[in-house]
């Protein structure tokens, strides 16, 4: 047949053009699993249909492995640090964004979402894209639940009881079965009762996601004798390592809460490495290749700091190695910060007017931000040294690591609130 002596059909221009809602749902996930996170998830506003698409369990499957496809050499997406100050009030909250990512640029990643209250939010811990917030610092009773990249949360219902100083925890679970993304969490307390014989015991506070309820118990931990004992660990940055709670002490040692323990919640003490014992310094946890480890800087004098990394070698017997050790040579006073939470070599420290990134493999240290004048209600980058080095102690930084998916808040039972 000859194509060229076929009659010319003119364009209708009433004929029906092909639009996406003609595609079918694997073109439509084939087309918006290949966007970007963050339009992905808003992308669920265009329709119902969109909404039913983007929430199959398969588009977060097809959305996780092609991103690590994506980025074969990124063992996990991009992270920041929230930086908190805790004096002087209202508490901000900053991010810092060490990693150029276009899901911490938005002005949107923040925690102004939750209710309005009389005193700030304070950051308590995170765990696989979830965070744990309070409004107190030290006797919390309020407590939500949110993730920042959707502004989705929920608010516990308020613990059985009230106490000063407590500690807090947070671990959190998500993974895709064929109905869709499943999420549980568990909120501990830990607080301090000290008996008619001066023996210190423990009352422990759990919340669990799926029964909406708080238990509480009793537990004893040898070692501890006093409240003062108790008061010493470090209230922030707890390290939550295969389910267990971890806080360090100021004395050298850990406490370990294991909250899914089937032969009864147990509790012990794991003893820092001796030599840090006669050393005045900042202990700072970390975990990697399901080892915990312990950052540790002490300042020998004014311009000269002393770091050493630790490593849990065997976890039931408490025996550590030590990896590297070495003397940091600055011209100003250095505050452990927090540890990358892909490389474990990487430790963040603040000075008087920056955040510096230091290298444990080699020595080497560089700046990653500088602080602005007037930064968290006073001018940081006119105090002297010592001055800071006082002040600083109000500072505190948590990381937040962004999943390749978000993940979803459980709604909790009414009942159980």
């Amino acid at each position: 047949m000859d194509i060229c002596a076929l009659p010319c059909k003119k364009p209708n221009s009433e004929s029906k053009q092909t639009s996406i809602d003609d595609l079918s749902n694997d073109l439509l996930i084939e087309i918006l699993h290949r966007i970007p996170l963050k339009p992905a998830h808003r992308f669920k506003c265009v329709s119902k249909r969109w909404v039913q698409v983007i929430c199959q369990p398969q588009f977060a499957q097809r959305f996780t492995q092609r991103m690590k496809l994506l980025y074969p050499s990124q063992p996990s997406p991009p992270f920041t640090l929230f930086f908190q100050c805790s004096y002087p009030r209202p508490f901000p909250v900053e991010f810092k964004h060490f990693q150029r990512d276009p899901q911490f640029m938005s002005s949107n990643f923040s925690l102004s979402f939750l209710p309005q209250n009389p005193n700030p939010i304070i950051f308590i811990a995170t765990s696989n894209g979830l965070v744990l917030c309070s409004t107190k610092l030290l006797s919390q009773m309020v407590y939500y639940v949110c993730n920042p990249l959707t502004a989705n949360w929920v608010s516990l219902p308020v613990p059985p009881r009230c106490h000063s100083p407590v500690l807090a925890g947070f671990v959190c679970h998500s993974y895709h079965d064929d109905i869709g993304t499943i999420t549980r969490f568990k909120v501990v307390r830990v607080s301090a009762i000290e008996t008619e014989k001066k023996s210190l015991h423990l009352r422990v506070e759990i919340f669990n996601s799926d029964t909406s309820e708080w238990q509480q118990f009793t537990v004893q931990c040898e070692g501890l004798h006093i409240t003062m004992d108790f008061t010493k660990f470090q209230t922030h940055a707890v390290l939550a390592h295969n389910d267990i709670m971890h806080w360090a002490h100021r004395g050298r040692v850990i406490l370990a809460f294991d909250p899914n323990n089937k032969h009864g919640h147990k509790c012990r003490l794991i003893h820092q490495p001796g030599e840090l014992c006669y050393m005045d310094g900042q202990v700072c946890l970390s975990a990697c290749q399901g080892r915990l480890r312990c950052m540790f800087l002490s300042n020998v004098n004014y311009n000269n700091f002393l770091f050493q990394h630790w490593e849990l070698e065997d976890y039931n017997a408490g025996k550590w190695c030590l990896v590297v050790k070495f003397s940091v040579n600055y011209n100003n006073l250095l505050r452990v910060l927090g540890i990358h939470p892909v490389d474990p070599n990487l430790v963040y420290l603040m000075r008087t007017k920056a955040i510096v990134l230091l290298n444990a493999r080699t020595q080497q240290m560089e700046v990653v931000y500088y602080f602005t004048e007037g930064q968290f209600g006073g001018d940081n980058t006119m105090m002297n040294p010592f001055e800071f080095y006082r002040s600083k102690k109000k500072f505190n930084a948590f990381q937040f690591v962004l999943q390749w998916w978000p993940t979803p808040v459980p709604k909790l039972d009414k009942r159980g609130n």
